[in-house]
């Protein structure tokens, strides 16, 4: 019996991953990561809930994208000389600054998620995320101490 089962694995046909479901399988597991980490958040009172957060303050320098953007204050950590497959952008090293927030301390995820997708029209076209989650404390504009979760991509 045990060989019998050994066979069958033996010729059992690989799976396959197509790119629409890698995408939407890495999508879900932003969100979820996302959600989960706001869900562990402290329960704010209802006096906080009616005011804004002061605003953090951007890291200092970053990447400048041109016209119309202009300067993006987040460095791309990766090995040096490596290159994202469609935009082109440099890798800074690994010991860069995966934060986009001053005067920050906690948690950071980060992931380039590149790939192809395919429109309604049948068109393919080439993808790239840069996808950073941010949970921790922070120094915001006026100088008190906050803490918040940020996520972008």
């Amino acid at each position: 019996m045990r060989q019998n089962s050994m066979n069958r694995r033996q010729h059992a046909a690989p799976f396959k991953l197509t790119r629409r479901q890698l995408l939407a399988g890495v999508g879900a597991a932003t969100i979820a990561g996302s959600i989960g980490t706001v869900g562990l958040a402290r329960k704010a009172s209802a006096a906080e809930l009616q005011r804004a957060r002061p605003a953090p303050v951007p890291i200092p320098g970053g990447v400048d994208v041109g016209e119309p953007v202009g300067l993006i204050h987040w460095f791309l950590p990766g090995p040096e000389g490596s290159v994202t497959p469609f935009n082109g952008l440099e890798g800074m090293g690994l010991d860069v600054e995966p934060s986009s927030l001053t005067d920050f301390q906690g948690f950071n995820a980060y992931a380039v998620i590149s790939g192809q997708a395919e429109g309604s029209d049948g068109k393919i076209y080439n993808v790239e995320f840069d996808v950073r989650v941010m949970e921790g404390e922070y120094i915001a504009e006026d100088g008190s101490a906050q803490h918040g979760v940020f996520g972008f991509f």
